[in-house]
């Protein structure tokens, strides 16, 4: 949605006009759904965190100043309602390879692209939790360093710091993955 389309739904729902608020999820629902994906795993559990997402921002919704973008401001709550979520099953799952294909991939195309993207899995599993989500809302989500900064509480600097050092974990991980299977060594 943007920002002028924001700003009128926003204000059309602050105005009493419940029903614009449908506007609002249309444009994000899969958006937030793709970002469920990512902390919760079975259907049941992530619809029930966008719904609460969905709820918690037309509680809040006085509070949006627009000062950022509201797809921003909502993936703020998102995030900070997952992570308490979370804390009750801590089983965090990032990048799925259902996020990454394209439908012109030929079989093959497809099978190494889900190979790479196991592989990228397993080792994503491998960093520390605060750098695979700075990551994951960097690459996957396209927020910039100031948007997960406002998104995660991180100060600017250590989002900065969180993203280079997993991609350096994951560039030395996937270096080594590819120089053991170029060497038979499993």
């Amino acid at each position: 949605m943007r920002t002028d389309d924001e700003i009128a739904a926003v204000e059309r729902v602050r105005a009493g006009d419940v029903e614009a608020f449908e506007v609002i999820v249309r444009q994000n629902q899969g958006r937030l759904f793709a970002f469920g994906r990512r902390f919760f795993r079975n259907l049941a559990d992530i619809e029930d965190f966008v719904q609460e997402v969905f709820l918690q921002a037309f509680r809040k919704l006085g509070t949006y100043r627009g000062e950022s973008r509201f797809s921003s401001w909502l993936m703020t709550i998102a995030y900070h309602l997952a992570v308490r979520q979370r804390q009750r099953m801590p089983d965090y799952t990032s990048l799925d390879a259902r996020d990454v294909r394209d439908p012109a991939d030929t079989p093959e195309q497809i099978a190494i692209r889900h190979d790479a993207v196991n592989t990228i899995m397993a080792e994503m599993r491998e960093l520390p939790e605060r750098f695979a989500t700075c990551l994951d809302l960097f690459f996957f989500f396209g927020l910039t360093y100031e948007e997960i900064s406002a998104t995660t509480g991180h100060p600017l600097n250590t989002v900065r710091s969180h993203i280079r050092r997993a991609k350096e974990s994951l560039r030395d991980a996937l270096g080594n993955q590819l120089m053991e299977d170029a060497h038979g060594v499993s």
